[in-house]
């Protein structure tokens, strides 16, 4: 490395890190959402396909590429199989989550108590949007942080 040429420090301005974070938890609170309210047709397919496959699979997929993203922005680099180990780790919360809402579905009824006038589709997909976001901005801002720690 020439004399002239500053280190590059590892980090990413923690607005970045937000940002992504909140966009992963907006989509993923939109499709379950769309999943549960039934604006998604999956009349052909078990309700649990959503909540336990089909999310834990887009999360995977958008936290591997927010994962990369933001070590590129932070070292220069992507070390990719790394980053594909630590997103592995997203479906485990995901599926707790489902797992506990499954069997105690009181912790819904906040959520769908805001809206009285709703079918009950939608005060579910509510909550399901609201528990997913929230999910995925959790996970997604952990693995952020992990994420840009540079290779030595």
């Amino acid at each position: 490395m020439p004399e002239d040429t500053p280190a590059k420090t590892s980090g990413v301005n923690s607005g970045i890190r937000v940002v992504i974070s909140l966009l992963v938890g907006i989509v993923l609170g939109i499709f379950m959402l769309s999943w549960d309210a039934g604006f998604i047709n999956h009349e052909a397919f078990p309700d649990w396909l959503g909540p336990y496959i089909c999310m834990p699979f887009i999360a995977v997929v958008l936290g591997y590429g927010s994962n990369c993203l933001i070590q590129h922005l932070s070292c220069g680099q992507i070390q990719w199989w790394i980053q594909f180990n630590r997103v592995l780790i997203t479906p485990l919360p995901i599926i707790i989550m489902w797992f506990i809402l499954g069997i105690a579905p009181g912790l819904r009824w906040p959520i769908e108590g805001l809206i009285q006038s709703g079918s009950p589709g939608i005060r579910k997909g509510l909550s399901s949007g609201f528990y997913a976001f929230w999910a995925g901005i959790y996970c997604q801002h952990m693995l952020n942080g992990i994420a840009q720690i540079c290779p030595t």
